[in-house]
């Protein structure tokens, strides 16, 4: 039999044994028995005896377990005995009644055996252990193995991202929530969950919550190949009586600067100026606004006390103006119109 590694040597580690990835040990070794020798007592062994002479020893593992009682296969009373070190013929080092076995007293030819299972059984393990870890397990796969950095690929570059954006996300009920898909991929199927048991299939959606709570949104959605891909905003939505919706509205100023037509969310149309009067309704501790009209130009108000300011758009077009709140706590908010503002 030619010298391997064995599960018994010192230094072993898991998969060593293995013929995969590449072949460790040849055919011959792999299927040679190292362990399950077998021999009988030379001399009897009495209570107390710590060194086992046996007829020959050399067909066990350098160090090991042994197991003296009925031959192989065969029921009765057994002891199993830890070994350090042997010889070809005499076992040292020992601790008898090793693993709660009986402890007793055993007479010239007893029969003597390697307690342990033989080398093919855990070339198998390793082999399967090497399997694992090179081609990756089916559910959570380590990050190097194949099928880890497939996933990983597959992730990249089939999986679409869903992504969605909400206004508002605060109000009182029943609050009226416009939900905007960014989603990239080829999609071909979106599946909306608001939260409070109300589905959709819409690319863009509203959805009105009439109940308080807060809500957690997931948006599903599938390309034509069979990618999906899920995002989930916990708590993201609050619908309470105590959140107060932060808005404003825009009507005609009584600026004179006749210059243009005008037509805006509002319902003004063709009234001939291009000045507007911005008016902030929102509620809370409001440290400063800046506001943000659509072309190039935003002014900052500091008094908390003054929420109204006059603009003038200097061309025909179509403006999508905002507020920055600023609360007094630091805290922000983004308020925008449900519509633009158009100068024809």
């Amino acid at each position: 039999m030619s010298e391997r590694v064995s599960s018994l040597d010192e230094g072993y580690l898991a998969g060593d044994l293995s013929v995969f990835p590449e072949a460790i040990d040849d055919k011959d070794s792999l299927y040679a028995v190292r362990n399950n020798a077998e021999t009988f007592l030379k001399q009897s062994l009495p209570y107390s005896a710590n060194n086992i002479i046996v007829d020959d020893a050399s067909g066990f593992p350098p160090q090991g377990l042994l197991r003296i009682g009925p031959p192989a296969g065969e029921s009765g009373i057994a002891e199993i005995i830890y070994y350090a070190q042997r010889t070809d013929s005499v076992f040292t080092g020992t601790i008898r009644g090793f693993v709660g076995s009986r402890q007793s007293q055993w007479n010239a030819g007893d029969n003597v055996i390697n307690a342990v299972a033989a080398e093919t059984h855990n070339a198998i393990k390793d082999a399967i252990i090497n399997i694992e870890n090179y081609i990756g397990l089916e559910t959570q796969p380590d990050a190097s193995s194949l099928n880890g950095r497939l996933r990983a690929l597959e992730t990249k570059y089939l999986s679409p991202k869903a992504l969605f954006r909400v206004f508002p996300k605060k109000g009182p009920p029943p609050l009226k929530v416009r939900f905007q898909n960014f989603s990239t991929g080829n999609v071909v199927r979106y599946l909306w969950d608001f939260g409070d048991g109300g589905f959709s299939l819409d690319r863009n959606v509203t959805h009105t919550y009439f109940a308080e709570g807060i809500y957690t949104i997931k948006l599903n959605v599938i390309t034509s190949t069979g990618g999906q891909g899920t995002t989930i905003k916990t708590e993201y939505i609050k619908v309470s009586e105590d959140e107060a919706l932060s808005f404003f509205y825009v009507v005609q100023s009584d600026a004179s600067k006749p210059a243009y037509s005008v037509e805006t969310a509002n319902g003004i149309a063709g009234a001939v100026a291009a000045a507007f009067d911005f008016v902030d309704q929102s509620e809370g501790n409001i440290a400063s606004r800046i506001w943000v009209f659509g072309d190039g130009d935003d002014e900052t108000v500091s008094d908390p006390n003054i929420h109204t300011v006059t603009h003038t758009f200097q061309a025909p077009g179509e403006y999508n103006p905002t507020l920055l709140l600023i609360f007094a706590d630091e805290r922000q908010r983004i308020v925008t119109l449900d519509e633009p503002v158009v100068v024809i």
